[in-house]
């Protein structure tokens, strides 16, 4: 279904994978997480890590990993209820059955792995892993330094401050306030957003936040459109209210609904949005 955007009144952004799409931060988080595991263990975390980027292992962008069973889990998107599970090797377990109700999503025992982020995560925790918050603190710490250099794209501020004349924009991420403020200004796109929610515990409290901007701005759901590259994220909550999406999917492989327009890199949102 074409997006018509005209329409739209406010156009809510995720920030990492979204207004950047380096990912090379991704391997730096992948050795600080490597860095915590028994030595005897390291290899096999690299192994199955890489099998992850070659989709070749069933954790996969889309799916949820559950840490106290080790399970890997395929969950219907409108429902949140599991429709197949795998073991870490990939063999199929079930068709659902074993899991009653709906799942919550937390960043600890059921993680939904919406991004690249999670992918070095799910690695780790398998293999004994408990808290990962401290190799993500020192990766963002490590994206604030001169040896990371977030790829040049001088268009990024004039393309969104066209879109600012059109729309009013927010920006939810999960980072934290201060890792958002860096950002922006290593970006060059301080002073874009007219709303910035930090720390917003995505996907697991993305309703509500889309529930409070909707009154907030007094608009209906087709007036808003969310924009990511976390599928579990950004895009799910948004087509289950009814809302407008746009996927940034650069391989192009995440399953997504008809309402919902997939691209691989935020440049083309803009001629998507010119046409």
């Amino acid at each position: 279904m074409a997006i018509t955007w005209n329409s739209i009144q406010l156009a809510v952004f995720d920030l990492d994978g979204t207004l950047y799409e380096d990912t090379h931060h991704f391997k730096y988080y992948a050795n600080q997480l490597a860095s915590k595991l028994p030595e005897e263990k390291r290899s096999l975390f690299w192994k199955d890590y890489y099998k992850m980027l070659k989709g070749k292992q069933p954790i996969v962008i889309g799916r949820v990993y559950d840490v106290d069973q080790d399970r890997i889990l395929e969950v219907n998107p409108e429902t949140y209820q599991v429709t197949k599970t795998w073991d870490w090797n990939g063999d199929i377990i079930s068709a659902g059955e074993d899991y009653q109700g709906t799942i919550t999503f937390d960043f600890d025992s059921m993680i939904a792995i919406g991004d690249g982020w999670w992918l070095p995560v799910a690695a780790a925790k398998h293999y004994g892993v408990g808290s990962t918050f401290d190799a993500y603190q020192r990766t963002k710490t490590y994206m604030q330094t001169e040896d990371f250099q977030f790829t040049n794209d001088p268009s990024r501020r004039e393309d969104l401050l066209k879109l600012e004349e059109r729309f009013n924009l927010v920006l939810l991420t999960n980072s934290q306030a201060d890792d958002v403020e860096r950002l922006l200004k290593a970006l060059d796109l301080e002073g874009i957003f007219h709303h910035i929610i930090p720390n917003a515990k995505k996907p697991a409290q993305t309703k509500a936040h889309f529930r409070s901007l909707l009154q907030q701005y007094d608009v209906k759901p087709a007036e808003v459109i969310s924009i990511g590259d976390n599928y579990l994220n950004d895009i799910v909550p948004a087509e289950n209210m009814g809302m407008h999406a746009v996927l940034i999917d650069p391989q192009g492989a995440t399953p997504i609904r008809t309402t919902t327009e997939r691209i691989q890199t935020l440049s083309e949102l803009f001629s998507l949005i010119q046409d």
